[in-house]
């Protein structure tokens, strides 16, 4: 039986574990076979980028709206959580089936060669940097905007509101969704309002402006989601309401690489955040139950077979996109690719216990 599923023999009902449990079962579930740091991964590569993507285009425009946020408790999880929808911004350039030119020359090179995991990855530390700062500087840039605007609209919802009226809340955040803040609101709702306009001011064409206006529109989907929650309202589908923000916040990324993403990258990337909302949820089970906020967590609706599923979900996208790339079953891009992949998912499960 696999280790991700050696637990499940009996019901597992993780509500009822207490937080020490339930964090060991994250960790559990996505495991930790990739964070050898002397594994081969493109985590190297990857990593550079999107801390260089971080320290270059988002930090300066946050720190304009969000002065303390140095001193604040929010800049971990805000960097720990931009890594992985980073890495998976900039990942989806390199898998896609239009990945460019340069990418899959390299690795049928590489292939033709019999290069070892250790050349790829120094190769590609070497070669993927032109790609995203050369080749498509400008779709990095999106990325990095947008993963962070995805997380701060987050934070503006989970705490810089918190304890205000919810029609309050759903009126300032519905203003925020329009680049728009009350001078009064908190640094977290400023700065969630200046990366809207910042997203939106990087469309290009009418047809981009228009799928911006499109993300508008999910996006409030989720803010309401998020508020019925926060009112105890329970979800009658169990997990609609967490669902509208688990695709609502992917989106975002997908428009950012809209030159890149097809049906498979959507699949890898929703799987990805909605095992990120999971254990986000069971982390969450004491404070949203003190604030008498319903989640599917504390409903019991994901327990920890809807976690295991959902990882096998995302392992299953990726390797078609790895078959979809033209990576052979076994090679070492392939190998490689996986390892990452995990990589980011256990490194993101560590963020998340660490900073609850």
């Amino acid at each position: 039986m696999d280790r991700r599923t050696a637990h499940l023999a009996a019901p597992d009902v993780v509500s009822r574990l207490p937080l020490a449990d339930r964090q060991r079962r994250v960790l559990s579930i996505l495991g930790d076979d990739a964070l050898d740091p002397a594994l081969p991964s493109f985590r190297v590569v990857l990593a550079d980028e999107v801390r260089r993507l971080f320290d270059r285009v988002v930090l300066p425009l946050a720190l304009s709206s969000w002065p303390t946020l140095r001193d604040d408790g929010f800049l971990p999880k805000w960097r720990g959580g931009f890594e992985l929808y980073g890495a998976l911004g900039l990942s989806t350039m390199v898998t896609s089936r239009k990945r460019p030119p340069l990418v899959d020359l390299a690795s049928r090179f590489l292939r033709a060669c019999g290069a070892s995991e250790g050349v790829v990855v120094a190769a590609g530390r070497a070669a993927i940097p032109v790609v995203f700062r050369a080749l498509d500087r400008a779709c990095c840039e999106r990325v990095a905007l947008g993963a962070a605007w995805i997380l701060v609209l987050d934070e503006a919802l989970d705490e810089g509101l918190a304890g205000r009226p919810v029609d309050e809340q759903k009126a300032i955040m519905r203003g925020v969704l329009h680049g728009l803040a009350p001078t009064w609101s908190p640094s977290s709702v400023q700065t969630a309002a200046r990366f809207t306009r910042a997203v939106r001011g990087r469309c290009v064409g009418a047809a981009d402006v228009a799928a911006f206006d499109a993300l508008v529109v999910t996006a409030t989907a989720w803010v309401d989601g998020e508020l019925h929650g926060l009112s105890g309202d329970i979800d009658p589908d169990g997990t609609r309401w967490r669902q509208a923000g688990v695709t609502g916040s992917m989106d975002v990324l997908l428009w950012a690489v809209g030159a890149y993403a097809g049906d498979l990258e959507r699949e890898l990337l929703y799987a990805v955040a909605e095992l990120g909302q999971i254990a986000d949820d069971w982390l969450d089970l004491e404070k949203d139950r003190a604030q008498g906020r319903s989640t599917p967590a504390t409903t019991g609706h994901w327990d920890g077979e809807a976690m295991v599923a959902v990882y096998a979900r995302a392992e299953a996208a990726l390797q078609q996109l790895a078959d979809q790339a033209g990576e052979p079953e076994g090679g070492v891009f392939r190998r490689l690719l996986v390892r990452t992949f995990r990589g980011e998912l256990q490194r993101m499960g560590r963020v998340l216990v660490n900073n609850p």
